[in-house]
């Protein structure tokens, strides 16, 4: 008899998991992976340095939250990228997990939202140009692709090359990024580009500077190779 009321609880508890794997599988089918195809090409196609891609996604207001998404993956990438570079050297800081993937990453997030805001400011009140705040958002979100190549730092030779090379690379395509939502006179858009991408270096800098020491620097990409240890 107990043998009976075992067999008939464990069929109970298999028929249950599998109505709610059938579930779980119809929720899947159900979903529209149109959007992230989209999202995925227009990234292949920046790639190969399509440019266009900045203009439809100034046209499309449902691209708001794509931009939102590229932009923190990008950044996420890039702290995952510093913290990597640590883990595999010869020395590794301390707290580096947390100074570099979690706390750069945030920062750098924060920092490039905040130039997003400055670059809008400039146009606006000072260059007297009209501008859609969520279409240079929508933009710049996608400009912050370049980031994620940071995520290559762990590789011990080239990691100076993964370091350098995405800020250049985001630089040029906050250029065009800018240029596709304003439609501004290409001076106004290096100028404000400039400005802008100067004062999130410049912040992330003093940050990662101040904060190196004993422990790891609080950065992402090549902030968090900062580093000053006395005597090494």
């Amino acid at each position: 008899m107990r043998d009976l009321g075992a067999l008939s609880f464990l069929s109970d508890v298999l028929q249950r998991a599998w109505y709610r794997v059938r579930h779980a599988l119809y929720w899947v089918r159900t979903l529209d992976a149109r959007p992230a195809r989209l999202v995925l090409d227009r990234l292949g196609r920046m790639l190969f340095l399509d440019t266009s891609v900045f203009e439809e996604v100034r046209d499309d207001e449902r691209e708001l939250k794509s931009a939102l998404l590229v932009a923190a993956s990008a950044c996420l990438l890039a702290g995952f990228g510093s913290w990597l570079h640590w883990e595999v050297s010869a020395f590794t800081p301390e707290n580096a997990f947390l100074n570099t993937f979690i706390l750069g990453s945030l920062f750098l997030m924060l920092m490039y939202g905040a130039t997003i805001l400055l670059i809008y400011v400039l146009m606006v009140q000072f260059l007297r140009v009209q501008v859609d705040l969520l279409a240079i958002v929508r933009t710049m979100g996608y400009a912050a692709a370049p980031l994620a190549l940071s995520v290559g730092m762990f590789l011990p030779v080239l990691y100076p090359l993964f370091a350098l090379m995405p800020l250049a690379l985001l630089l040029v395509a906050m250029i065009y990024a800018v240029q596709s939502a304003t439609g501004a006179e290409p001076v106004k858009v290096v100028a404000s580009c400039l400005l802008g991408f100067g004062f999130m270096v410049l912040v992330l800098g003093v940050v990662a500077i101040s904060s190196s020491g004993p422990e790891a620097p609080i950065g992402a990409g090549q902030f968090g190779l900062y580093y000053e240890l006395p005597g090494s």
